[in-house]
């Protein structure tokens, strides 16, 4: 009679485990150093609002042209990327827009040809602070690229959703909102308990308005002590008088004041400013038009009970 072997139970699960490691060694083999900033594969999210990867790493959906600009903000690191076809290489900047220092920020960009270029070297960026971000490129040929800035910022939850696209709540900060083809965003900072508003845009002849037009969005803000946060219809409404711009903002359903009015606010360099008042209570407002033929118009506006973002688009 034959002898008959019977496997040791033991050997079996031995034999288990390495399959396991062996597989995961060779996950890790396939996505290099993606696996290393502790990122998943595979693409996340839509309509370019991206997606959480694994501890620390954000994908995007973003699809672009090589002549476009990636323009975005993700766990507060706004990115600022394009394409030099000259040297053949990826060029802008990664800044910190929040009241707090963001650890291990690092970019990447994923090409259409399969090609991911990066990570860019891991840093800490302080609050306000920019790096330069240059990832070479050299002999790729792609139709699209996508790019994202990875870091260990602040994912918070969006405290509302903007009702015209593609605006979207800038990821990161306590309040904001911005607009990836106009580049134009307003936001808070909140450091040692002080909320300052701030604007992406500055003044400039490209961005005044050339005609009388109603730009119409909303606004989204905090009112007194009430920690959820409150939306309503806002415009903005510019007249040309004899030499003179001016622009008239209206926020409607403001809790207990109303319609907030701005009135007659002149504006230069399609930046206008002014203050109002409600209720024994000063209200400023600054906003700013941009993008082509200055289709947008972002802002802030502000009290001592009242911190809103406003947003809006002519027609």
């Amino acid at each position: 009679m034959a002898l008959q072997i019977l496997p040791n139970p033991m050997h079996l699960a031995l034999v288990a485990l390495m399959a396991l490691a062996l597989g995961a060694c060779s996950s890790t083999s396939e996505s290099g150093r993606e696996g290393s900033g502790g990122e998943g594969s595979g693409e996340h999210g839509g309509g370019g609002e991206g997606g959480e990867s694994g501890e620390g790493g954000e994908e995007t959906a973003v699809q672009l042209d090589p002549t476009q600009t990636f323009w975005m903000t993700r766990k507060g690191v706004r990115l600022d990327l394009r394409y030099d076809a000259a040297t053949q290489s990826f060029r802008g900047s990664a800044t910190n827009i929040t009241g707090a220092t963001i650890p291990r920020v690092r970019v990447e960009v994923h090409l259409s040809n399969g090609v991911e270029l990066g990570p860019t070297t891991t840093t800490d960026l302080a609050p306000g602070q920019a790096v330069d971000v240059t990832l070479p490129a050299t002999g790729q040929t792609f139709a699209q690229w996508g790019a994202h800035a990875e870091s260990d910022g602040p994912a918070l939850e969006a405290p509302f959703s903007p009702s015209l696209g593609p605006w979207a709540v800038v990821q990161g900060v306590d309040l904001g909102i911005e607009h990836p083809d106009h580049r134009m965003s307003a936001w808070y900072t909140h450091q040692g308990g002080v909320w300052t508003p701030n604007l992406s845009l500055d003044p400039a002849p490209q961005h005044q308005p050339t005609g009388a037009a109603t730009w119409t969005g909303e606004w989204a803000g905090y009112y007194g002590s009430d920690p959820t946060i409150a939306t309503g219809a806002a415009s903005v409404t510019v007249t040309l008088g004899s030499g003179a711009t001016e622009a008239a903002l209206a926020l409607e359903d403001v809790p207990t004041l109303g319609t907030l009015r701005w009135d007659a606010m002149p504006v230069g360099g399609g930046r206008f400013s002014g203050s109002t008042q409600a209720n024994s209570q000063t209200y400023d407002a600054v906003g700013q038009f941009g993008g082509a033929n200055q289709a947008g118009v972002v802002g802030h506006a502000t009290g001592s009970d009242f911190r809103s973002v406003f947003y809006g688009e002519k027609p």
